[in-house]
């Protein structure tokens, strides 16, 4: 219906435009959302780079582009991008992301967390090592990341600290990131001489299996 009074056509316009922007930070909140739950899906139901798996990663990063173009001062979109990037073996570009990610949001736990990674990934360890770590003050509390940091510690041969770390995964962390915490740990053992407690604890992560160490939790 042609609404023909120009006053009311004003304030219709009027009141669309400063609809505008909530609709738009809703809607970038939602596309973050839907991404992370597709990745996740991929990551715990595909193989590792198989054809199914990379498909998949690629499905998503073309629907983050056009959401980029939409918010391009989303921090967690970037981190997105970023740890799909880390998915799909690309570090130098997951790197990139998450340095944008911490222009924007400088105390972004997920963005450290994703700086890192790919540190790690690049061999660049004491600069990996100090994002995680950065992460690990801003959450404490997920034992995911603090397998990452464990990791972190025993590539930059800390092995008190990486020991620390993987033991309270082992004390306090869900089950399914036991094997990696115990794999690590008994890495850390063997590096400094400490024979038995790396025989004891590589024994417990062989029967508690495996997790890779770069799946973080994003509920915490």
């Amino acid at each position: 219906m042609f609404i023909s009074i120009r006053p009311l056509l004003f304030c219709s316009v009027l009141l669309l435009s400063l609809q505008a922007t909530p609709a738009r930070a809703e809607t970038c909140t939602q596309v973050v959302q839907n991404i992370d739950q597709q990745h996740r899906k991929a990551l715990n139901s595909l193989q590792p780079g198989s054809d199914d798996y990379l498909h998949a990663l690629h499905a998503i990063e073309d629907d983050i582009f056009p959401a980029l173009k939409r918010c391009p001062a989303n921090a967690p979109l970037l981190v997105a991008m970023a740890e799909l990037q880390l998915s799909l073996g690309q570090p130098p570009i997951a790197r990139l992301y998450a340095q944008k990610a911490l222009e924007l949001a400088p105390d972004s736990w997920q963005a450290h967390n994703a700086a890192g990674s790919a540190l790690n990934m690049q061999g660049n360890f004491l600069a990996g090592l100090h994002h995680l770590q950065r992460a690990g003050t801003l959450q404490p509390d997920n034992f995911a990341l603090l397998v990452n940091l464990c990791s972190s510690y025993e590539r930059n041969q800390q092995y008190a600290e990486a020991i620390d770390a993987c033991s309270r995964v082992i004390d306090n962390g869900p089950a399914e990131l036991r094997g990696t915490a115990y794999s690590l740990r008994a890495r850390a053992h063997e590096a400094r001489g400490e024979r038995e407690q790396a025989v004891r604890d590589d024994k417990q992560a062989k029967e508690s299996g495996f997790r890779s160490p770069t799946g973080v939790d994003k509920t915490n």
